[in-house]
């Protein structure tokens, strides 16, 4: 299990990682039809915004006590789930062309 302090690194990397994807993504997306590029881009706001909710989490967790964190990190987890199911979702629009 890791420590709170390795959690928050994993996470700080994962994100700036996701922020980079979410770039590339977005170019991509311009370059297909409008109706996969409209899909894209919905998937990705989607994604954006668990992005966020993920970050406000991320500061809870830095300021959180141990007891605290172990529920947040729960939170966490399901939305770092949800984050990577949507990386999933916007490969499988562009790889359909």
């Amino acid at each position: 299990m890791a420590s709170r302090e390795e959690y928050i690194e994993k996470l700080e990397s994962q994100l700036k990682e996701w922020n980079s994807q979410l770039d590339e993504l977005q170019k991509k997306a311009e370059k297909q039809s409008q109706e996969a590029k409209t899909r894209i881009n919905k998937r990705i706001d989607e994604l954006k915004a668990k992005r966020a909710t993920l970050r406000v989490k991320l500061d809870k967790i830095k300021e959180s006590g141990d007891e605290a964190f172990e529920k947040i990190k729960d939170d966490a987890e399901d939305l770092w789930s949800d984050v990577k199911k949507g990386f999933s979702d916007i490969r499988s629009i562009l790889q359909e062309k």
